[in-house]
Parts: C-alpha cells; structure tokens; sequence
C-alpha cells in the first residue's frame, strides 16, 4: 500500500507537470492562434503522452532499469489514444450540449482523465513484466 501511495504521489507531480505545460500549449493554441480546439487536443495530448511517458517510465514504475521505446511506448500510446479519444468525445458532447466554453469544459475534464490514464500506465502499459 505503501508502494501505491508513492507512486500515485510522483505520477501526480508528473501530471501537475504535465498539466501546466500542455495548459500553456493549449491555450495558445485555442486562445492565442485560434486553432480549433478539436484539432489543439489531439496535438497537446501526443507531445503530453511522450513527456509523461518518458517521466513516469524513469520516475514513477520503473519497470525496468533504463528507459527503453518499445512495446510499452505503443501500449502506452494506444492508451493515451483511448483517453484522448473518450475525452474529445466528451469535451464535444458537453460543449455542444451546454454552449460552455471549450477551455474551461476541459479544465472539469481533468480528474477523471487522470484516473484512467493512472490505472492504464499502472496495470496495462509500464506495469513489470513477470514472469
């Protein structure tokens, strides 16, 4: 339990790291240069997946001793493809439904993105191998 509690910590400060930096980039890209917002997520969320991907790999599951692009960087692209799918769902659905804001529709977003991207990177994508 103990364990679980670290690594949920780090992978917190991880995405509180990630969040800041994909934040800036997606509100100069929505706000700023007026890119459309279904098209600025996909962008901000593959330069985000490789940031964290590269973080949590060394930081956080250390599955193994040195960082390595291979099959855990396509499960956990194809995760991240997931969450980011499920999330433009999302952010339209609501977006279209309430008129809200697509900048701040995404901020309410975030908790829940998080969960899944946790339990997806724990279990699935830089869970150890044993064997």
């Amino acid at each position: 339990m103990h364990s679980l509690k670290i690594e949920l910590s780090k992978f917190t400060v991880i995405g509180a790291i990630n969040f800041i930096f994909t934040f800036i980039l997606f509100f100069w890209m929505v706000k700023i240069i007026e890119v459309n917002y279904l098209i600025a997520l996909p962008v901000v969320s593959v330069i985000g997946m490789v940031l964290t991907y590269t973080l949590n790999y060394v930081w956080v599951f250390k599955p193994e001793g040195k960082l390595v692009f291979r099959g855990r960087l396509i499960k956990y692209i194809l995760a991240g493809s997931v969450s980011v799918s499920l999330n433009l769902i999302a952010l339209k659905f609501l977006v279209d439904r309430t008129g809200f804001d697509p900048f701040y529709t995404q901020i309410s977003l975030i908790p829940f993105i998080v969960v899944f991207n946790f339990l997806t990177a724990k279990f699935w994508s830089l869970r150890p191998v044993t064997f």
